[in-house]
């Protein structure tokens, strides 16, 4: 996931690796304002009242029409979202 991230979204080389961005919460923040710039939709993050899966990130703005996706923590729902923009690309 950090891999197809950095190479398609940042569009750098994972030669020599590249940033966890799955799991480090200052990574996804930025994997966040990139998908703002990119994507130019509504993204929005927070929490849920489920344990399981408390977080959430979600793009689009119509409630009938957005997209979210759900995981145990915030980076993890970053990336799920990300993976699910870029997918659109192809």
């Amino acid at each position: 996931m950090d891999k197809a991230i950095h190479e398609k979204l940042f569009g750098e080389s994972s030669a020599n690796g590249c940033p966890a961005y799955s799991t480090d919460e200052k990574e996804a923040h930025r994997v966040r304002r990139k998908l703002k710039s990119a994507y130019t939709t509504s993204i929005k993050t927070g929490t849920t009242r489920t344990r399981t899966k408390p977080f959430f990130a979600r793009y689009g703005s119509d409630p009938s029409t957005s997209t979210e996706v759900l995981a145990e923590t915030f980076p993890l729902a970053v990336c799920r979202l990300a993976l699910l923009l870029m997918q659109k690309d192809d």
